[in-house]
């Protein structure tokens, strides 16, 4: 048995080195794995043999296990010759596409079919990938490196040039001709690729079009693009900021990107704007600058307002008389019409026919009730052709009957006190005391004292009828509560007091038009009664008519007609001669008509012819002339033998002389309403109060006032009207308000006299010192010592004496600040209390109804007054109403001239057109930080508490009274109030300039006050000056300003028409569809334009300059190209392209292959494109010994290897790949051959035992033979 065994022994021997001749073999073999046997010893025994007593039987060889141990890295300059580092095998797939293969054989090669194979044709399978590179392994593919793309030409879209502009450049004006290189200064070109690859040429030809200027500051380039032969026009381009936002435009030029739209109602703005149709506007063009305007209304012609001697308003010239009385006793003559006010239906209506040529005026029912006669009255003298011939007044008028003085002596104290309302106001008269005992002296008295109590009004009248005093007011104010009481018991009272309602006065305003010629003009209806029949009463049908002839009959002289014709005339004598001659066959009749056909003659005097034709009787037109003689001595009459005609001088009255060229004052009472930016209620604008503060200047000062004066008076008056003033209001004071002490001259001390203002309520400045010095002259010792005035800079009630007397003024009102008297100073001419409203009063005008700013100024060039309103912009209006006719307003010649279309005086906000711009901006001024805690009270005293003001050209001090319980807002409100209760001084009568609208805040970033002006413009400024406790030392003015904007200019087509864009942004020359710009459009660059500014700096389009889409030829597509020139810029160097660069691109040939670490295969083109073409992925196996040897390195999966597992190289399990390298055998060439010393051995030692063993049997067999 040993030889047997002994020859398992050599059998196992032979074995291992068969499988170590293998390895060594293999040992240059890409990737072959060495192999190792497995040996087990061969041991057999019966179950009835004892083991431990058996001998083994030999060796017997169990397997040749591979050793799949990394092997070392042989690196290669081919892509495709791949390792693995780590565990895993290469998938691949057997030429027919059945049998998958795996193996660590990396040296791969690309087929005919550029399918990636080994030598034996077995293809390498991959993964597809994602975007990302993440494999899909449940996608395996064989792995294709193609040579070509396919479908990867790119079509250009975007060409960026990068170009130097020579700044000194000529601007080239003659039409673009490519073929003329005259037509343009430079040019570039380069190629551009359609979707397929094809590539051609485009041209750029570079025209400069401007240079910049002071108008406008950039630098322009017309750019004309070609590609191939084919001109490509530039597309519409919004225009975009840096940002490359989208621009929008608003009708003034405010440009804004899509991101400045915040809030909700912007957003909402601006998309409310994207579906209409709108006017094309280019950014370019966004260069009509104008001036912010406010609303303005141009008056028609105002002449002989300049400043000549025979120019200006004479304000000396107008009584304080209502206008039908003055005309009256000017010698008009007027009819008086006695409306019904019982009996009449509600819808009885009053028409007034005046003339054959005018339209009647219909008065219609007021609040379902017949109009009365005032209303009557008002509507007739708004009526421009009534008022242009005659004045209607309907006074209100009462009648005290039975009033008689004491007897058997009547005297001058008879009557005590007399009370009457006057409207809603009532009239108290006490201490009466007449100049005469007589019923025409308490006319007089009454008369007086009550004009005094109505503010100086000349209204109210008081007249003598018989026994009967007869109290009239022109305003038609209704007379009531009439009382009177007396001192002598004897007196009598009035035992009857009747009101007259419904008369209508209407006067003629040439006096030359007789009361019969009123009455037989004028029409008048009332329902159904009318002046048509019986007159001399009021019936059910007719209405009672009376006549009011004048009371100053015209002179007239009588020429007796002697001799024969030609007749002569002279009037006149010297340069004024004026000579009127008959022809000899004219007769008389026909020279009485040329005597009325000459104008100057016409203008003086009438002729008229008597019945006989022996005498011509001339009539002097003027009232006030002095008798017959005046006309005689200014007209003579000769016949042909030059004898004078004898003359009779007939009978007239002469008017008043004191009357004569006077106007009255109602000529400038209400002379227009002007509503400012939509105020709720219009404020009425008269200039009679000119008339008593003319008449307070010396007589030496001329009362005249020119074009530019009365623009400033009525720029004041409705400042003031509009304005914040506050009213004076002492009912809270207490009575008296303060005392007036005087010292004569002769050093007598007179008794205190007490002003009490507390029952008076509201009063204005005017009023204020019209009723202190009303109480003054009241009192017989004081009246007529001081004159009262008000200092509107400085803010006092000026108390001036007569001859050098001496006033002082005290107080017991704690109110009244004057612990101490005030004393006139002994070189001083007056004395002033400090007098300003209380901060808590509230302003005549609501603050929501304040207006401010607003301007009236007269063109002497076009001799028209402007009225303008206080702020600019569209939001700004200015509407002129009711202006009244034959007043003020309406005088050409030293007037208003306010005539023509009442329209045109209305200027409404504009809320569609942009006209007149944005608002501007006013005066700002930020103190520095303040040195007291705002957050608690502080104190003021009289250290600190005056401030030096300068406001619009008004300068004053302002001073806050001290007190030590100010809070910021307490302090603010009074330093406010103080502010705009400034004036400026008062001129010549005029109506001082006031501050008003000064708004004073705190800024708390700055803890600082902050004052704001109430105008808005270049002309506002502010300049406060004050402690430094206030932060209001050392402050500059500052000034407002008068926004300017951009009229928007639509773009014209080549033919003029206004280009639009529709909600698609397609442009077209039609306005169908166009309805109002919207909010907001979008701007647009020029087509092919560069802009760039004087630093040669690219200002557009920065985004690039987009070309329309360019077909090209045989159907091969088309090309949208965008230009983009932001790299670009104008500097004084000669033109160069800096850079040159288009994103197109050809279809590409492969020019390189990657594979990384973790099996992504990345193929490089000419064209710039890369491509993954799939990831390689390994295979591993739970037991890779278990793997079928196949030769060539290469293995089949069996049930000993399992199930491969596919995954990434690099992930959990698997190698890496390393590309470029090929992965050696993993034999070692010193343990082999070890290995076979050690196999040698073992043969030897087997072979040994086997000779042994023969020898033994051969000893055995020698034995036995």
């Amino acid at each position: 048995m040993s030889f047997y065994t002994s020859l398992t022994g050599l059998n196992a021997a032979t074995a291992q080195l068969g499988v170590t001749s293998n390895n060594i073999a293999n040992v240059s073999t890409t990737g072959f794995k060495r192999s190792r046997t497995d040996f087990g010893d061969i041991f057999a025994t019966s179950p009835l043999q004892k083991a431990s007593a058996t001998i083994g039987q030999g060796v017997s060889l169990k397997r040749v296990v591979q050793e799949f141990g990394q092997g070392n890295m042989m690196f290669s300059s081919n892509t495709l010759d791949l390792a693995i580092s780590g565990d895993g095998f290469f998938p691949l797939k057997s030429q027919d596409g059945f049998q998958d293969i795996f193996t660590r054989n990396g040296v791969f090669m690309m087929n005919d079919q550029y399918n990636v194979v080994n030598s034996a044709g077995q293809r390498l399978m991959a993964a597809s990938v994602d975007s990302s590179g993440k494999a899909n392994l449940d996608d395996m593919n064989v792995l294709t490196i193609p040579q070509k793309t396919t479908g990867m030409a790119k079509q250009t879209s975007k060409v960026s040039l990068g170009l130097n502009f020579p700044a000194d450049a000529e601007v080239i004006t003659k039409d673009f001709n490519r073929n003329d290189p005259d037509t343009y200064n430079k040019s570039t070109a380069l190629t551009v690729y359609d979707a397929g690859g094809n590539s051609y040429l485009a041209s750029v030809y570079y025209v400069k079009t401007q240079n910049a200027s002071q108008e406008t500051p950039n630098n322009k380039w017309q750019t004309y693009v070609y590609v191939g032969d084919k001109l490509v026009n530039a597309s519409l381009q919004q225009a975009t900021n840096t940002l490359g936002e989208d621009m929008y435009v608003n009708k003034y030029g405010e440009l804004k990107a899509k991101s400045d739209f915040k809030t909700p109602e912007e957003i909402a703005e601006l998309n409310s704007s994207f579906s209409k149709k709108t006017i094309k506007f280019s950014l370019d063009n966004l260069t009509d600058i104008r001036t912010s305007q406010p609303a303005t209304v141009t008056a028609g012609l105002a002449t002989d307002l300049g400043t000549g001697s025979n120019d200006g308003i004479d304000f000396a010239n107008y009584e304080k008389l209502n206008k039908s009385d003055l005309l009256f006793n000017q010698g008009s003559s007027a009819v008086t019409y006695g409306l019904e006010s019982v009996g009449l239906k509600s819808a009885d209506e009053v028409s007034v026919k005046f003339s054959k040529d005018a339209e009647p005026v219909k008065v219609p029912t007021v609040d379902g009730l017949p109009p009365s006669a005032l209303d009557v009255a008002k509507a007739l003298n708004l009526n421009a052709s009534f008022a242009s011939s005659y004045v209607a007044q309907a006074a209100s008028k009462v009648t005290m009957e039975g009033i008689t003085f004491g007897t058997p002596t009547a005297s001058v104290t008879d009557f005590s006190s007399f009370t009457m309302t006057v409207g809603s106001k009532t009239l108290n008269l006490t201490a009466l005391k007449p100049s005469a005992a007589t019923p025409e002296g308490l006319a007089v008295e009454l008369q007086k004292r009550l004009r005094s109590e109505d503010d100086g009004n000349t209204d109210l009248s008081v007249t003598v009828s018989g026994t009967d005093l007869v109290i009239k007011d022109a305003q038609g104010r209704k007379l009531s509560g009439i009382s009177m009481s007396k001192n002598a018991a004897s007196a009598t009272l009035p035992s009857k007091i009747t009101p007259t309602d419904g008369e209508l006065k209407i006067t003629a305003i040439d006096p030359n038009v007789s009361a019969d010629t009123i009455k037989a003009a004028i029409t008048l209806t009332q329902g159904d009664r009318s002046t048509a029949g019986e007159t001399t009463a009021t019936t059910a049908t007719t209405i009672k008519v009376t006549t009011n002839p004048t009371d100053y009959p015209r002179f007239t002289a009588t020429y007796t007609v002697a001799g024969t014709a030609p007749y002569k005339a002279v009037m006149g004598s010297g340069t004024n001669e004026v000579v009127i001659t008959s022809e000899s066959t004219e007769s008389k009749a026909e020279f009485v008509t040329k005597l009325n056909a000459n104008d100057k003659f016409a203008l003086a005097y009438t002729a008229e012819l008597n019945t006989a034709g022996t005498e011509i009787v001339v009539t002097a037109k003027d009232p006030s002339t002095l008798g017959a003689s005046a006309i005689t001595s200014d007209l003579k009459l000769s016949n042909s033998l030059n004898e004078s005609l004898v003359t009779t001088l007939g009978t007239g009255k002469s008017a008043p002389s004191a009357f004569a060229n006077k106007k009255s004052i109602d000529d400038l009472k209400n002379l227009f309403s002007v509503n400012v930016d939509n105020s709720i209620d219009s404020v009425t604008v008269g200039l009679d109060h000119l008339v008593d503060t003319m008449a307070k200047l010396p007589d030496t000062t001329s009362k005249k006032l020119s074009g530019t004066q009365i623009a400033a008076e009525l720029t004041s008056v409705m400042a003031r009207q509009y304005g914040d003033e506050k009213p004076f209001n002492f009912s809270t004071v207490g009575d008296p308000t303060f005392f007036i002490g005087l010292t004569r001259a002769d050093k007598v001390v007179l008794d205190p006299l007490s002003i009490k203002l507390a029952p008076h309520g509201d009063m204005r400045t005017e009023d204020m010192v019209r009723e202190v010095q009303k109480q003054i002259n009241d009192d017989p010792v004081y009246s007529g010592k001081i004159e009262v005035s008000y200092d509107t800079q400085n803010q006092k009630l000026v108390f001036t004496p007569a001859d050098n007397a001496k006033v002082t003024v005290s107080s017991e009102q704690t109110a009244m600040d004057l612990a101490d008297p005030l004393v006139q100073g002994v070189n001083d001419s007056s004395v002033g209390l400090k007098l300003s409203p209380s901060v808590s009063t509230s302003p005549f005008k609501p603050l929501n109804e304040q207006r401010y700013g607003m301007k009236v100024e007269y063109d002497a060039v076009k001799q028209t007054f402007v009225f303008k309103s206080g702020t600019t912009g569209d939001n700004s209006g200015l509407a002129i109403t009711g202006i009244r006719p034959g007043s003020l307003a309406t005088q050409s010649s030293k007037g208003l001239g306010m005539t023509g279309d009442p329209a045109s005086y209305v200027v409404t906000p504009s809320t569609v057109d942009a006209l007149r711009g944005i608002a501007s901006a006013p005066a700002v001024l930020g103190g520095n930080p303040l040195a007291v805690n705002v957050d608690n009270n502080f104190s003021v005293d009289e250290t600190n508490n005056q401030f030096v003001v300068s406001v619009n050209g008004i300068t004053g001090t302002v001073v806050v009274p001290p007190k030590d319980t100010y809070t910021l807002g307490t302090f603010m409100e009074a330093l406010q109030d103080g502010i705009n209760n400034l004036q400026g001084p008062s001129k010549n009568g005029l109506t001082p300039d006031s501050v008003n609208g000064v708004k004073v805040s705190y800024d708390a970033k700055s803890n600082a006050l902050q004052f704001t002006t109430g105008t808005a413009s270049t002309d506002s400024y502010i300049k406060v000056t004050g402690d430094a406790r206030w932060g209001l030392d050392g402050l500059d003015a500052k000034f407002g300003t008068t926004t300017t904007w951009i009229k928007p200019t639509a773009f014209k087509d080549e033919k003029g028409a206004t280009v639009y864009i529709d909600g698609f942004g397609a442009e077209s020359s039609t306005a169908t569809g166009f309805d109002t710009l919207p909010a907001w459009s979008p701007v647009y660059f020029d087509k092919g334009e560069l802009t760039f500014d004087t630093a040669g700096n690219l200002v557009s389009p920065k985004q690039g300059a987009q070309l329309d889409t360019v077909y090209l030829p045989n159907g091969k597509g088309a090309l949208t190209i965008n230009i983009d020139y932001a790299k670009s810029t104008q500097f004084a160097s000669p033109f160069s392209v800096l850079s040159q660069s288009q994103d197109g691109a050809p279809e590409g040939d492969l020019v390189g292959l990657a594979i990384a670490d973790d099996g992504l295969v990345s193929a490089s083109f000419s064209n710039g494109a890369q491509k993954s073409l799939g990831k390689v992925v390994l295979v591993n196996f739970s037991n890779p010994s278990g793997l079928r040897q196949i030769g060539d390195t290469n293995y089949y999966k069996t049930s000993d290897s399992g199930t491969p597992k596919y995954g990434e190289a690099g992930s959990a399990g698997f190698g890496t790949v390393r590309s470029g390298a090929t992965e050696r055998a993993n034999v070692d060439l010193t343990q082999e051959l070890v290995d076979l010393i050690t196999e040698q051995r073992n043969f030897q030692a087997n072979a040994k035992a086997m000779e042994t063993s023969t020898s033994m049997t051969q000893t055995i067999i020698q034995i036995r033979n």
